[in-house]
């Protein structure tokens, strides 16, 4: 089976982004961070004291969001199209990896850099993030076909209220 996003062999799956996706994400980040520097640079030093204070400061924050985004998706990227994979029980991460049987609960945070926040046996959090390279669609179809059968029973209660919430 293999999809855009989903590449299963006989013992892995792998969730991968795509280059369109990739594109369209760092395009954005990049817009938004030449237009906040922009406004910072050229807008704000030929406006009034107030405005331009007012204008530096929206320069200001929107260029350390968009910049720090555009950089974490250029590590992303740099670093492999793989953004994480299900193999021999275990669920591997970029930075961390977690033996599937010892999650409690997986759900999505995030605002602007969605993530899913994975609750294991012990109370700890392990954050697992798609950096919005991977529609949620295409991770829930993941969890369910490959996490959900090997799971313990309260992920699958957890899991299930959550689907039929939304």
């Amino acid at each position: 089976m293999e999809e855009h996003n989903i590449k299963v062999t006989e013992n892995k799956v792998e969730v991968v982004y795509t280059a369109p996706g990739a594109g369209c994400m760092i395009t954005s980040a990049l817009f938004g961070t030449l237009l906040s520097a922009f406004v910072l640079f050229v807008v704000a030093p030929d406006s009034g004291i107030v405005r331009g204070f007012l204008v530096g400061i929206i320069g200001i924050v929107g260029l350390i969001f968009s910049g720090s985004i555009l950089l974490k998706l250029i590590s992303v990227i740099l670093s492999g199209r793989t953004i994480f994979t299900i193999e021999s029980g275990i669920l591997k991460g970029r930075r961390n990896s977690i033996p599937i049987n010892e999650i409690d609960d997986i759900k999505w945070s995030g605002s602007s850099l969605k993530y899913l926040a994975i609750k294991t046996i012990n109370n700890q959090t392990i954050k697992l993030s798609t950096y919005n390279l991977i529609s949620e669609e295409k991770v829930n179809q993941v969890i369910e076909e490959f996490i959900m059968p090997y799971a313990a029973p309260e992920l699958k209660v957890n899991w299930e209220k959550r689907m039929n919430n939304n």
